[in-house]
């Protein structure tokens, strides 16, 4: 098939694809419009009550300057705005519950979770992708196949946690917390077991990439030249096995990963085969899946659905370009 002939395939299938939504956000969502609506009003009030009452009530509370009071006016500060937050989520979970099932339903062959415990984040240590970190939390999952080719696309955010010893004169340690990387992680399935690792990383910057390793981490593994200037514009290739990643990493398939770090912003990609498994990371700041708002029309949520379907349908178009379509 032309290159024009499987794009016109590819919109096809996407315009049945939305019609197919359209379909059933009428048939599933839109009974549960006057129950989300009446959450959200209820959310809304607590949230507005949390968040701007227990700053006022603290205030207040600390201008008595009776310790009983201070312990309340204190207690309102930190907790009224952290209600409010916990109350926010809630309703954004279930504005999800009702609309992503449908996306995904409207898309076909792919399932989500969300708030998943565990993943195979132990990947990315392997292949040498990312700087070591203390946690892995992992939002929202999807996973399933297209075009014959299985995946998991997930939400994660990476984190390390760093002690130092206190001030001089001060018991104990104090801790830290620094974000390693916020983003999605794409796990493709490869054809054939990859025997030899294969890391492909974006350009170091000073600021702005700290999931990636200094060259000099990188034990075991060598940096090989492409002839592709515009993959060594946006990427350098490591491997330990120079004639394998050769022969693996083709002028062809060095352009289409050239083109997608390009598309990627300032940050890059940073990608890897690993054994079975295709890796890579791509940086987004935020929650890429929300739908719904606390002071939004709930009307609203037939758009957020129909971006939600863009934004999962990018693991589709993944698959395509390293097939090279």
């Amino acid at each position: 098939m032309t290159d024009a002939g499987a794009d016109r395939e590819r919109r096809a299938a996407d315009a049945a694809r939305r019609e197919r939504l359209d379909a059933l956000l009428n048939d599933r969502v839109a009974p549960k419009l006057a129950e989300l609506r009446a959450k959200q009003r209820r959310s809304r009030g607590w949230a507005l009550f949390s968040g701007v009452g227990g700053p006022v009530l603290g205030a207040l509370c600390l201008a008595v300057g009776d310790p009983w009071a201070i312990f309340l006016g204190l207690s309102a500060l930190v907790f009224g705005p952290g209600h409010a937050a916990y109350v926010a989520r809630r309703y954004h979970q279930a504005a999800r519950a009702v609309v992503t099932p449908v996306v995904c339903e409207a898309i076909g062959g792919i399932t989500h979770e969300e708030n998943v415990r565990s993943g195979d984040v132990h990947r990315l240590r392997r292949a040498k992708l990312v700087a070591p970190f203390s946690s892995a939390e992992i939002d929202d999952v999807f996973q399933g196949s297209h075009d014959g080719i299985a995946f998991v696309m997930m939400e994660l955010h990476l984190q390390r946690v760093t002690r130092t010893a206190s001030s001089r004169g001060r018991r104990g340690r104090s801790t830290r917390t620094h974000t390693i990387f916020r983003g999605l992680m794409f796990m493709i399935a490869v054809p054939r077991r990859i025997p030899v690792p294969i890391l492909m990383r974006g350009r170091p910057r000073w600021f702005g990439t700290p999931w990636r390793l200094a060259d000099g981490d990188l034990e075991g593994l060598q940096r090989i030249d492409i002839p592709e200037e515009a993959f060594a514009r946006h990427l350098s290739l490591w491997t330990t096995d120079p004639e394998q990643a050769v022969q693996l990493i083709t002028p062809s398939f060095a352009a289409v990963m050239a083109r997608l770090a390009a598309s990627a912003g300032r940050r890059g990609i940073d990608a890897a085969f690993d054994l079975d498994q295709f890796l890579l990371l791509l940086p987004r700041r935020g929650d890429q899946f929300r739908v719904g708002g606390l002071f939004r029309s709930v009307r609203r949520l037939r758009a957020d659905a129909h971006r939600l379907l863009d934004e999962i349908l990018m693991v589709h178009r993944l698959i395509e370009t390293l097939k090279g379509g």
